[in-house]
């Protein structure tokens, strides 16, 4: 009988069960790999479903404040009357705080029925002097006037055409629009927001219950006058809004309630109203708009 070759005479064998280790581990470190990107996205979109919860509850919460609100007007609750001055009332349902507002629409600034002296005061009362002025006065006018005319440091379809924009020759329709009028933008336009109106039912400026921006630019005597000074008090409930008492006042004007959410958890909503009181006992009251 022959003797077995010698060790290195041999065949060489593949290591296959090494390759074969080699390959266990690699397919364990690719299947940690997915488990743990799978287990990342569950968490986002368990968080992302969170989020989306508490969103929900603290819209339905904000709906809540404004139904609340609403009621208290039409009952002439006294404490929402007093808020008729645009002052901040909290009020609480369920796990959420609320923060109401109710403001006049009729003493805000109808920027649809303005004469260009009063155009120039607002934009002196946000701030705005020289050209800055000149430039957001003039184009305002050019957007609801009805022609094409350019005021000096206004503009009209030209200068907007490049921006894919077309002014509208005509009043405002909604406070959105002061954002892409030349010389306002955003950043002022939200300034604008809380003390102007576009409503064609607010063409009639009322300072009884005015924010006090309002009545310095509509008014004699401006942020100095005795109306203006009065509103100041009563937002900062010094006064309360009497003239509001008498139910009769309340009928026919258009109001808008604000109301933001805020639940313990974290989520938050803001939602408005804008609402007419009738003086029908069945129909109490109009929604206007819901947003």
């Amino acid at each position: 009988m022959r003797a077995p070759p010698p060790d290195e005479d041999r065949p060489v064998e593949e290591p296959e069960a090494g390759y074969a280790l080699v390959a266990a581990v690699v397919g364990l470190a690719l299947f940690a790999g997915i488990a743990v990107t799978a287990l990342t996205a569950t968490r986002a979109q368990i968080e992302t479903g969170r989020g989306e919860i508490l969103r929900a509850k603290a819209l339905a919460a904000a709906d809540a404040g404004i139904a609340i609100t609403l009621h208290d007007l039409v009952s002439r609750d006294p404490a929402a009357i007093d808020a008729l001055d645009g002052r901040t009332r909290v009020l609480s349902y369920e796990a959420a705080e609320l923060s109401a507002r109710i403001v006049d629409e009729k003493g805000k600034i109808p920027l649809n029925a303005i004469d260009d002296a009063t155009v120039t005061r607002l934009f002196e009362q946000l701030g705005l002097q020289g050209e800055a002025l000149e430039t957001a006065r003039d184009s305002l006018l050019d957007w609801i006037d009805d022609d094409e005319d350019v005021r000096p440091m206004g503009a009209e379809t030209a200068y907007y055409a490049p921006f894919g924009i077309a002014p509208r020759n005509s009043g405002l329709q909604s406070l959105g629009e002061l954002a892409r009028i030349r010389g306002i933008g955003p950043v002022l336009a939200a300034r604008m927001a809380p003390f102007v109106s576009v409503d064609p039912d607010a063409l009639s400026f009322d300072p009884a219950h005015a924010d006090p921006r309002a009545i310095a630019v509509m008014t004699e005597g401006g942020a100095d006058s005795v109306a203006a000074i009065a509103a100041a008090r009563e937002q900062a409930g010094q006064r309360t809004a009497l003239g509001f008492g008498d139910a009769r006042a309340l009928v026919g004007r258009p109001l808008t309630i604000a109301v933001d959410a805020v639940l313990s958890g974290g989520g938050r909503a803001h939602r408005e109203a804008q609402v007419i009181i009738t003086a029908n006992a069945a129909h109490p009251f109009l929604i206007r708009a819901w947003h």
